[in-house]
């Protein structure tokens, strides 16, 4: 379950775990680049652990008795998501109680957090730039407009979903980072990328509420060709767009209008074509799991689920076949 009190997340990720105050002092400034610490009394503990992708980071923490920390201005924004235990934030434009969620926290000023006794969190950053990036690409626009995250309250039902997500995240991690090719570790960034531009209000959301331009059938074929001869590459929205000289949601547009769902949607199904090949010609140490990494699929549950529906039969069963004639 999402949030429970009695799970540890990025276990693997480990940052600090330790009663030394001092060791955890110099750990929340080298890992987490806090510039203040102090703690409060009671038995002083801190578990911490931080897991990296490209543009996002990700990290739990749990503390024993109340602590504080400020971090300075940074180049990142974040959002806080509380698991147990009572914590508030403070920045330039005022404070707040950590509570499921928070608004975003923007790295234009400096923050101070304060945690109380028996406090757990997750804790997700996303680099500005990157930020910037994909909404233009989304938006279709070519022009210097800035990205402007809104800080205020953010809607509950996108919210609820973007909770669920991130601790997804979490829990992937966990499982199958050794394993994640870094097709798959790409294309996950990049779903919670666009998740979280979603979920928030900021400067371009009308401009992605309008209705995008028609365009020619041809936009499809176009970058279905692309994605075919590079299959084994992230989804990059500038990228596909840039291929059929449209905007994003252009092409988003005139694939629903041709029953072809989505960019992402036939890049599945061109990856499932290529895993089947790859578990009908076998070496001794392929492997179902390795395979669907391979391909880009981060959960194999679903891989397999997927696989079935289009090819008539399990992974398994497919490399099971194959094997024997090896």
């Amino acid at each position: 379950m999402p949030g429970s009190k009695d799970v540890i997340y990025l276990d693997k990720y480990e940052a600090v775990r330790s009663r030394d105050s001092e060791l955890a002092r110099d750990r929340l400034f080298s890992v987490y680049g806090a510039d203040g610490f102090a703690k409060r009394s009671g038995s002083f503990g801190i578990r911490a652990n931080y897991a990296r992708l490209t543009a996002v980071g990700l990290g739990f923490c749990s503390y024993e008795a109340p602590v504080s920390l400020t971090f300075p201005e940074a180049n990142f924004v974040r959002q806080f998501f509380s698991i147990q235990g009572r914590a508030s934030f403070a920045t330039s434009r005022g404070s707040s109680l950590i509570g499921a969620w928070t608004p975003i926290v923007s790295g234009n000023s400096r923050l101070r957090l304060e945690f109380g006794e028996d406090y757990r969190q997750l804790v997700l950053r996303i680099d500005t730039p990157t930020l910037e990036r994909t909404m233009k690409a989304l938006a279709g626009d070519a022009s210097d407009r800035r990205l402007e995250l809104s800080e205020s309250d953010p809607n509950a039902s996108s919210m609820s979903f973007l909770r669920r997500q991130v601790f997804h995240l979490a829990e992937e991690l966990e499982t199958f980072a050794d394993q994640y090719s870094p097709l798959a570790r790409a294309e996950l960034e990049r779903d919670l990328i666009v998740r979280f531009l979603l979920g928030h209000e900021h400067n371009f959301s009308d401009l992605l509420r309008r209705e995008p331009r028609s365009a020619g059938r041809s936009v499809v074929a176009r970058i279905e060709a692309f994605i075919e001869a590079n299959w084994s590459r992230p989804i990059d929205l500038d990228e596909i767009a840039g291929v059929a000289n449209v905007g994003v949601r252009t092409v988003f547009r005139e694939f629903a209008r041709a029953g072809k769902g989505s960019p992402a949607q036939f890049a599945k199904r061109v990856r499932l074509q290529r895993a089947a090949e790859f578990l009908r010609s076998p070496v001794e140490t392929t492997t179902v799991t390795g395979v669907a990494f391979r391909c880009g699929f981060h959960n194999v549950g679903r891989f397999a689920a997927d696989y079935l529906r289009l090819h008539g039969e399990l992974p398994s069963e497919t490399l099971k076949r194959a094997s024997s004639t090896l």
